[in-house]
């Protein structure tokens, strides 16, 4: 499956909120963009969508994402 660029960029959020964000990808040892888009990830499996993986494929349990059960891909 090839990768695609995802262009997030202009959102403004408070100073404090920055911070924590900066500071868990931090500890993570992932970027502050690796680590939105993780959690964008965990949000949308709880929600029932499937996706084979986050950054490439089966690998879940590389980002610390619950696998979903089986890899069919379904549209948004």
């Amino acid at each position: 499956m090839p990768s695609a660029q995802l262009v997030l960029n202009g959102a403004r959020v408070n100073r404090d909120f920055r911070e924590a964000l900066f500071d868990a990808a931090n500890r993570a040892g992932v970027t502050p963009n690796e680590f939105c888009i993780t959690a964008a990830a965990e949000k949308l499996i709880a929600g029932g969508r499937r996706f084979p993986g986050v950054f490439h494929v089966n690998d879940f349990e590389m980002v610390g994402v619950a696998s979903p059960v089986g890899n069919a891909v379904r549209a948004a």
